[in-house]
């Protein structure tokens, strides 16, 4: 099973992620967000970063997660690469090793949602670029 896939979107780019487990929702969507900031380019597990699970709903924690990922690029240029029980394993930007390929402004609700199917979850995002 493919963990995410880009989705025509008017002026955004949309995702739709599936997974066997709410958490497996959050690193696809890590993975989703990961190669719209940089690619292919590689990234690896050297260093973690906190990221406190809330909302009411799975839908709401997963655009929150996301969103936390998304704040730790831009404050820090912390790239993610793996969803830990705490948060996010991964590293910095390098310019020599990382090819920025787009601006994220945001992990948006609009048209969000979580929705379990017979394999897991599925889910649709829309990230406003």
């Amino acid at each position: 099973m493919t963990p995410y896939r880009f989705v025509p979107h008017t002026a955004d780019v949309a995702a739709e992620l599936r997974a066997e487990s709410e958490r497996g929702l959050y690193q696809a969507g890590v993975d989703a967000l990961r190669n719209l900031l940089v690619g292919t380019s590689p990234v690896r597990s050297l260093e973690q970063r906190p990221i406190a699970v809330r909302g009411t709903d799975p839908t709401e924690r997963l655009v929150r997660f996301l969103g936390d990922v998304l704040y730790l690029y831009d404050t820090e240029r912390f790239l993610p690469d793996r969803v830990l029980p705490l948060g996010v394993s991964g590293e910095p930007f390098d310019p020599a090793r990382h090819h920025a390929l787009r601006e994220v402004k945001a992990v948006t609700y609009h048209g969000a949602a979580v929705v379990p199917d017979g394999d897991g979850y599925r889910a649709t995002l829309v990230f406003d670029v």
